[in-house]
């Protein structure tokens, strides 16, 4: 009876120990998709500071629209953004603030992958049967990915935004 007992009281520590494991790592993981989500936020204020720099009207109000956006609309205005980047970058003349846009637009194309992989860890990790019957991410909501029509400057295509 006594060596009954004993395995409950193992089998019951090493549960809890799973347990708290994987809160703490839901929890770290959701810290994650929040610090990817400002280093990518950041890039995109850059990305629409640079674009505002062109000076051509429609490239101006679309940064304006994507910086005044609320969460919801975030990802639609940066992508009016993009459209219109790509509309007027075959005008755009050679020199610092093409520079600029170019690596804004190779950095924001960076932050939104480092993001999109931390929601898909995120995601991944809350799919976990355990994770949802004990509601182990709390009132956290779903993480969402930010998709959004990446700048991609190439030397070969110098008017092609992908």
């Amino acid at each position: 009876m006594t060596t009954a007992v004993a395995w409950c009281v193992v089998v019951i520590i090493v549960v809890s120990i799973y347990i708290t494991w994987t809160a703490g790592r839901l929890d770290r993981m959701h810290a994650r998709v929040d610090a990817a989500w400002a280093a990518l936020d950041a890039q995109l204020v850059r990305r629409s500071a640079a674009a505002r720099a062109l000076s051509v009207p429609s490239v101006t109000r679309a940064a304006d629209a994507a910086l005044d956006a609320g969460p919801v609309e975030r990802q639609d205005r940066e992508n009016d953004l993009s459209r219109e980047l790509r509309a007027a970058w075959p005008a755009v003349e050679a020199g610092p603030t093409r520079d600029e846009l170019e690596a804004a637009a190779s950095r924001v194309a960076l932050a939104r992958s480092f993001h999109n992989g931390a929601v898909t860890n995120a995601r991944a990790l809350r799919r976990n049967r355990l994770a949802r019957l004990l509601h182990l991410a709390g009132r956290r909501e779903m993480p969402e990915f930010f998709d959004v029509d990446e700048a991609d400057f190439s030397d070969e295509e110098p008017g092609a935004l992908t």
